[in-house]
């Protein structure tokens, strides 16, 4: 194979590999930005009670918090309409579970923590429950004033500092898409005009 069809060649692998990159566009589906901040004893909840309005499947939420003591914190998910726990994780900065972000709980300053799960589907017309608790006592954001929601809202008061996101959709990068098509018509030339040695 001549060397000016190299190239083309390459670029056809790259997009090969790069192909099942997608546009990360997570929607936020509830905000409930903190205005104050309180302290939650070890082993004691704070939750949030959320009304699904239409159906809508989540990947990941937050709570705004710092960890002053480095004990471990469980976030968990509740169908209050079932009676079912849907979902319950915890993360110890010394294990760093993966299901979480690598971002560390803070000890110091507040940040919102966020956790990434499989897609998770909530039925229109149920109440669910967004809860964390830690083994030590956090320092958190509570009685927000300001809530955004799409197709979600806070019911029963608002008591936690919560952000809710749905998955992306599965959009391919135009670039990979680009590089495959520019290296396969190389390839097909290269192939459909042999040359005599």
């Amino acid at each position: 194979m001549r060397i000016k069809h190299c190239l083309p060649l390459f670029l056809s692998m790259v997009g090969l590999i790069l192909m099942p990159l997608i546009a990360h566009a997570d929607t936020m589906v509830l905000g409930l930005d903190e205005t104050t901040y309180g302290t939650l004893a070890a082993n004691a909840p704070l939750s949030q009670n959320v009304l699904v309005s239409a159906p809508t499947t989540i990947n990941g939420f937050a709570f705004f918090l710092s960890d002053p003591s480095g004990a471990p914190v469980t976030y968990s998910i509740s169908n209050l309409t079932t009676g079912s726990t849907l979902f319950s994780q915890t993360f110890d900065d010394t294990t760093l579970n993966p299901t979480l972000t690598d971002i560390a709980i803070p000890e110091g300053s507040r940040e919102w923590v966020e956790l990434y799960m499989l897609p998770l589907a909530l039925d229109a017309g149920d109440t669910y429950q967004f809860s964390l608790s830690g083994a030590g006592k956090l320092n958190v954001g509570v009685d927000p004033t300001s809530s955004t929601g799409d197709g979600m809202e806070a019911v029963d008061g608002s008591d936690a500092g919560l952000r809710v996101w749905d998955p992306p959709e599965l959009t391919p990068e135009p670039s990979p898409l680009i590089m495959l098509g520019t290296g396969f018509l190389a390839l097909v030339g290269a192939m459909g005009n042999p040359r005599k040695r």
